[in-house]
């Protein structure tokens, strides 16, 4: 791997480690899945210094909760892991996120690279490689995918709810309220996964980046503040339900408003 010159460019603010520090700023975030400890600390100084966050995982199943934790604008994917190798987990990362991948392997034969791109990889990155060409091609593949990041609207017609992150925009029952950032940060986080259980670990890394059990303490208040403005009965909330050990869930499926009743910890 080229390490002779570092890219460090000038005037570019630098990413956070997130594996050390949490941070209210948010930069593009990356997840780096690969299982040498040297080639994941480099890979980190040359994406930090780039204006790049990063969290990092070093087996398949670490590599899968830190994905779910951290929604990353942008996998790198070493092939040759243990136990769960790259093609693997691959497949398994396409179950539960549509972030793109990149492949940063020593595997540098032809068919790897073509198999690769055939399953479904964004690109091909083989060892040893310029920092500056991981960087560019980081960029490629996430400005591809950002428009889409950065505009969701999230929809729920049978609730008659729509929620909009261009503008912090919440209808519901044809009344729009506008939001605070965090407290629309949680409704969002809520909102990529409705129907599912969010723990506060996950809401935390979301919003704040962080999923210190400071930064969590205060996802209840914000929840209070959110049933607050969007629930009929704040004190009997049937839109965002709780349950001890699980977190908070955004009651829109079908079915789910019947039993949010038995869900709900009123103590939050």
């Amino acid at each position: 791997m080229t390490t002779s010159t570092m890219y460090s460019p000038s005037a570019v603010q630098k990413g956070i480690d997130l594996d050390m520090l949490g941070s209210e700023i948010h930069h593009k975030r990356i997840l780096v899945i690969d299982d040498e400890v040297d080639t994941v600390e480099l890979i980190k100084h040359i994406l930090i210094n780039s204006g790049i966050d990063v969290i990092s995982a070093t087996s398949g199943p670490e590599a899968l909760k830190r994905l779910t934790q951290g929604a990353p604008d942008a996998v790198l994917l070493d092939l040759m892991l243990p136990g769960m190798d790259g093609w693997m987990l691959y497949d398994q990362i396409r179950k539960v996120s549509s972030s793109p991948v990149v492949v940063v392997s020593a595997l540098s034969d032809t068919d790897d690279i073509v198999r690769a791109l055939q399953q479904g990889a964004d690109d091909y990155v083989t060892k040893p490689f310029h920092p500056s060409e991981l960087v560019a091609r980081i960029n490629r593949v996430t400005a591809q995918r950002r428009p889409n990041h950065q505009s969701q609207i999230f929809k729920f017609p049978a609730n008659g709810l729509e929620i909009d992150s261009n503008t912090r925009e919440v209808t519901l029952d044809s009344k729009v309220t506008v939001l605070p950032a965090r407290e629309f940060g949680v409704l969002a986080s809520l909102a990529r996964r409705p129907g599912q259980w969010v723990d506060l670990a996950t809401i935390a890394f979301d919003v704040w980046s962080d999923p210190n059990i400071h930064v969590q303490s205060r996802i209840k208040y914000l929840v209070f503040l959110l049933r607050s403005q969007l629930e009929k009965d704040p004190g009997n909330p049937r839109l965002i339900v709780s349950r001890e050990g699980l977190g908070y869930k955004l009651a829109v499926s079908p079915g789910l408003e019947k039993t949010a009743k038995e869900e709900v910890m009123k103590g939050e």
